[in-house]
C-alpha cells in the first residue's frame, strides 16, 4: 500500500463574523494537486472579498437621486469588469491549466513545459494553454485523465465553495464568477466551444476510440445543458453579482432552499462529470439540517458506455461539543477497467472501490472570533475519484482554518 501524506500549513486570522459555519484553509501538499488549489483559491477569493468589503466603496454618490442611480451602478460595474473579472478569469484559468490539466500530467511522471495565459474577451481572443511531454509509458486513460483535469480541478474547487455557501445560505458577489466558471467549466466548455483542439472534442475522440463510437456530441452537449439549468446556484450567483450587486449596491444576498419542516431545509442539482471511462450522470442532494449540512449523491454512466456507478455521502458541522466539530465524507463506486502506469509499472483497477475521510475540527476561538485547526485522515483504493490520485493509499491532512467577518453584510 503506497502512502500519500497531505501536509496542510495554514495561516490563522482574527475574525468577527459571529456563528459562521463556512471554513477556510491556506494549504501547502508536496504534490500541489487539485485539493491544494481548491483550497487556496477559495481562501484568495476569501481575502479579497474581506479587503472589499473594508476597502471598495460601494456608492461614489452618497446622495439618493436619479443621477446617482445610474453612476453608482455604472461605477460597480466597472469595477467588476475591470476588476472581479480579470482576478477571477486569471485565477480559474491557471486553476483549470496547472493544477488541471498539469497535475494531471505530473502525476502520470510527465513535466511541463510552459503555461501561456491570455486574458478573456475583449481583452484578447486567444485561449490560454499548457504544454507538458508526457513520459514514455502512458496509457490512453492517462491520456484521457489528463484532458479532463482541467475542468476536473475546478470541479473541486466549486465543491468547497458551494459548501461553505450553504453552510451560510450567503452568497457574496465576490465569489459569483468564480462560481460560474467553476461549476460551469466542464458543462460549458463542452456546450458552447466546438474548437477541434478544446478538451471535450478530444474527450469524446478518445472515448469513443477506446469504447468505440457510443457518444455524440450532441448528447454531450445537451448533458451539459441541463446541468447548468438545474443547479440552482447558478442563477442565486446571477443574482448576486448583475442585480444585488450592480443594480442594489449590496455587497451579498441570502439564498434560498426547499424548506421540509421548520429545522430541515433541501436543495438538489444535476451535474455531469468526466471520468477516465466516460461521462457520469450525478443526482447531487444537499439537505440543510440546523447547522449541519448533508450531501447525499449516486451517479451512473450513459447507457451505451460500461457500467459504472458512484454512491457518495458527506456530513459536515456536525457539532460534538462547543469546540468540537466532525465531517464526515465517504463514497463507493462500481467502475469498469482503468489502466494506468505508476512510474514504469502498469495497474489495473477493475470493479468495487470505495474512499472514506474524516475530518475533526477544533475550534479555540470565543464569541465572535473564528480560529482553530484541522486534521483530516481517510483511505481510498485504486480507482478514480474526483480530485484524488488514481492509486489507493491512506489520506492524511491537518491544519489550521480562519474565517474573517465580512464588514459589508
Amino acid at each position: 500500500m503506497k502512502i500519500k501524506v497531505i501536509i496542510i500549513l495554514s495561516l490563522s486570522l482574527f475574525s468577527t463574523l459571529g456563528k459562521a459555519q463556512s471554513r477556510f484553509n491556506l494549504v501547502y501538499e508536496p504534490q500541489l494537486g487539485q485539493h491544494f488549489a481548491a483550497e487556496n483559491f477559495n481562501t484568495g477569493f476569501h481575502l479579497l472579498d474581506y479587503a472589499d468589503s473594508l476597502l471598495v466603496p460601494k456608492k461614489i454618490i452618497k446622495t439618493d437621486n436619479n443621477f446617482a442611480k445610474v453612476i453608482n451602478p455604472i461605477f460597480r460595474f466597472s469595477k467588476l469588469f475591470v476588476g472581479n473579472y480579470l482576478i477571477t478569469d486569471y485565477a480559474m484559468t491557471m486553476s483549470h491549466e496547472r493544477f488541471g490539466h498539469g497535475y494531471r500530467m505530473l502525476e502520470a511522471g510527465g513535466y511541463i513545459n510552459e503555461i501561456v495565459y491570455n486574458p478573456p474577451p475583449p481583452f484578447s481572443n486567444e485561449f490560454s494553454y499548457i504544454s507538458y511531454v508526457q513520459p514514455p509509458w502512458f496509457t490512453d486513460q492517462q491520456r484521457i485523465m489528463t484532458l479532463l483535469g482541467g475542468s476536473e480541478t475546478n470541479l473541486v474547487f466549486s465543491d468547497v465553495m458551494r459548501k461553505n455557501i450553504l453552510l451560510d445560505e450567503r452568497f457574496n458577489y465576490n465569489f459569483s464568477l468564480a462560481y460560474l466558471y467553476a461549476s460551469n467549466d466542464m458543462p460549458g466548455y463542452t456546450a458552447f466551444v466546438s474548437n477541434p483542439f478544446g478538451d471535450p472534442k478530444r474527450y469524446l475522440e478518445k472515448i469513443n476510440n477506446l469504447y468505440g463510437p457510443v457518444l455524440t456530441g450532441e448528447k454531450m452537449r445537451t448533458y451539459s445543458l441541463i446541468a447548468m439549468l438545474t443547479d440552482p446556484l447558478n442563477f442565486y450567483a446571477f443574482k448576486s453579482v448583475f442585480y444585488d450587486y450592480i443594480i442594489k449596491g449590496r455587497h451579498s444576498s441570502k439564498i434560498g432552499m426547499i424548506k421540509l419542516s421548520n429545522r430541515l431545509k433541501y436543495l438538489p442539482r444535476f451535474r455531469f462529470e468526466y471520468t477516465p471511462y466516460g461521462p457520469e450522470l450525478v443526482y447531487q442532494n444537499y439537505f440543510k439540517l440546523n447547522s449541519k449540512l448533508m450531501l447525499f449523491s449516486f451517479s451512473h454512466s450513459d447507457p451505451n458506455l460500461p457500467n459504472s456507478w458512484r454512491v457518495v455521502a458527506n456530513i459536515w458541522n456536525l457539532k460534538l461539543s462547543n469546540q468540537i466539530s466532525l465531517n464526515l465524507s465517504g463514497q463507493m463506486w462500481g467502475q469498469p477497467n482503468i489502466e494506468f502506469y505508476q512510474n514504469d509499472k502498469l495497474i489495473a483497477s477493475e470493479g468495487f472501490g470505495g474512499q472514506f475521510i474524516s475530518t475533526f475540527n477544533y475550534d479555540i476561538s470565543k464569541e465572535k472570533n473564528l480560529f482553530g485547526f484541522t486534521l483530516q485522515a481517510g483511505y481510498k483504493s485504486t480507482g478514480y475519484a474526483i480530485g484524488e490520485q488514481l492509486n489507493k493509499g491512506l489520506i492524511i491532512r491537518g491544519g489550521l482554518t480562519f474565517k474573517l467577518g465580512n464588514k459589508s453584510l
